[in-house]
Formats: C-alpha cells, structure tokens, sequence
C-alpha cells in the first residue's frame, strides 16, 4: 500500500510539472518548403530529381539548421518568425545566398535557382 502511495505522489508531481512546463511560453512555428536547385539524375533503375544542400542562419548570423541532399521532394522545415538567410549550392557548387522573412503561423515557399 505504501509503494501505491509514493508511485500515486510521485506520478502526480510529475504530470504537475509537465502541465506547469506546457503553460510557458509557446512557440508558433512556420511550415517553408526549401526548393534548391535540383538536378535529375538516374539513380537505381529510375530517375530521381536531386535537390542541393543548403543552411540557414539567424538574423545574428548564427547557423541554425542545415541539410544535405535530398532526393524527390524538396525540404520542409519549421521556423519560427524572424528574419533569416539561406545558404545553398547551386548546380555548378557554387554558394549562394537568400535573405527571407518567415511570419507567425504560414506555410510558404522558397524558390533558390
């Protein structure tokens, strides 16, 4: 019985805890779909269409996602609102750059050629 009752206490600070964690500050993130330049290429028996990698920095210059190549669908990410620049590869390697601003709660697109 006296196992039931710390376990019963234990289980309720804890599911307290979270409740008071989820009543902070909430975060309302943007749907981007980053369409890199792409290339297709035959890979396996089929072709595939080839994206580039990119990375994104702040608006302070600090680097706060990246991904590699990607196969087929172009990427999606979630970012908060703010200002950021993009860094990708166009198809010859060369480094480019895009300035974007993402606002609260949409879904958008970038386009990078």
């Amino acid at each position: 019985m006296k196992n039931i009752l710390l376990t019963s206490i234990l289980f309720l600070t804890l599911v307290s805890l979270s409740a008071f964690a989820s009543n902070g500050e909430k975060n309302i993130y943007s749907i981007v779909e980053v369409v890199t330049p792409a290339k297709e290429i035959y890979d396996d028996g089929i072709y595939r269409t080839f994206f580039t990698s990119f990375f994104i920095t702040d608006e302070n210059g600090n680097k706060i996602l990246s991904s590699g190549e990607v196969f087929d669908k172009a990427a999606k990410i979630k970012l908060t609102e703010g200002n950021y620049k993009i860094y990708y590869f166009d198809l010859n390697g060369n480094l480019s750059s895009k300035e974007f601003e993402v606002t609260s709660g949409n879904y958008f697109r970038i386009e990078l050629k």
